[in-house]
């Protein structure tokens, strides 16, 4: 088949959707919002959450939930997404810690990314080469890597890394504590992939309009199934900066992750379905679920109370994307006409092709 400009291909069918901007895009709207709560923390309690130490400990935070994010974002952006990523986090505590513990931070490392790989690659081929749920295979991989990583374990902790691995995501590189180091590389590596490679092209078309894809000649299912390597990976390499910011190699590293990271990324401008997305608003809806996070906990709020606010924003952030990509007032348009018919006329309703009816 003859290649084609995919880009000319998949622009008419993607006018519902945000144009491609893997740098800023419309994650930027989050930076008010960041402000302001930074802001309220702040004077609200200046003796607890502008302090040295809680900067740190956000920042080691952060760091992790940014590398699994982005790690999600390419999930999401394909049209999927991998409710494994916290078990394979806790996989890789124990098996790479394991290695790391008896053979050093080097062979650990390799042993932990190996397996990220090997993840993704099982995760992506089936479900864009075989056609199963991302939902079904993403959840029997993490009923699966936690069963095995307790195996290996035999149900216990792992301890006694060497000292260097606190330089993954305890000890600061410099001036830098090491988790933000860590994701400011994984950041610019994203950026190379989705702003400047055919692949990240690529990535955004097929979650634009998969199809288009297909009849243009793109190997959706090569791309995709890169798209879920890529996720795997990025969240083993979260699982090794989680195990040193701990020192503690166990199967419930990562617990919560999964969510958190879809949470991020919606409430940082990713799309739900895919095609849209950029880096920086996946940066800024880690920070905000950060600073989130840790202000409510500073403030006493309990566990099962941030939870009510997380899901309470991530549903908040869906319909505003919503709004504003016009999904929601064709829906109630459509609906409205197949209820009261062409009596809606009258009322100034428009039709999803954007004229009176």
């Amino acid at each position: 088949m003859a290649r084609i400009d995919v880009a000319r291909v998949i622009a008419p069918a993607r006018t519902d959707r945000a144009p491609r901007r893997p740098v800023a895009g419309s994650g930027l709207r989050l930076l008010p919002a960041l402000i302001v709560l930074c802001l309220v923390f702040g004077l609200r309690y200046p003796s607890a959450f502008p302090t040295v130490g809680n900067l740190q400990s956000m920042a080691q935070v952060g760091g992790v939930l940014l590398a699994v994010t982005l790690g999600q974002g390419f999930a999401l952006l394909v049209g999927g997404f991998d409710l494994s990523v916290a078990a394979n986090m806790g996989f890789v505590g124990v098996a790479g810690g394991d290695v790391m513990v008896h053979h050093g931070l080097a062979a650990g490392i390799a042993v932990g990314i190996a397996a990220g790989v090997v993840i993704g690659l099982v995760n992506g081929l089936l479900i864009a080469g075989v056609g199963v749920s991302p939902f079904v295979v993403t959840l029997g991989m993490l009923t699966f890597l936690k069963a095995f990583g307790n195996q290996i374990a035999h149900g216990a902790p792992i301890f006694g890394f060497p000292s260097s691995a606190q330089y993954l995501g305890h000890t600061g590189w410099g001036p830098i504590p090491a988790p933000i180091a860590i994701g400011a590389i994984l950041v610019a590596a994203m950026w190379i992939v989705l702003g400047l490679l055919r692949a990240g092209t690529y990535i955004y078309g097929i979650g634009g309009n998969r199809e288009a894809c297909r009849a243009a000649g793109v190997p959706v299912v090569r791309y995709e199934v890169l798209a879920y390597v890529l996720c795997a990976t990025l969240a083993s390499v979260a699982g090794l900066m989680e195990l040193s910011r701990v020192s503690i190699g166990y199967v419930s590293n990562g617990t919560g992750d999964d969510l958190l990271s879809i949470a991020a990324a919606v409430i940082g401008g990713v799309a739900i379905g895919g095609g849209t997305g950029s880096i920086f608003g996946v940066v800024l809806g880690v920070a905000v679920l950060t600073v989130l996070t840790t202000g409510l906990t500073i403030a006493g709020i309990g566990e099962f109370y941030q939870d009510m606010v997380s899901g309470t924003v991530i549903v908040l952030s869906v319909l505003v994307s919503r709004v504003r990509a016009g999904v929601l007032r064709e829906v109630i348009g459509v609906r409205g006409r197949e209820r009261f018919g062409d009596g809606l006329s009258h009322r100034g309703v428009t039709t999803t092709s954007g004229r009176e009816p």
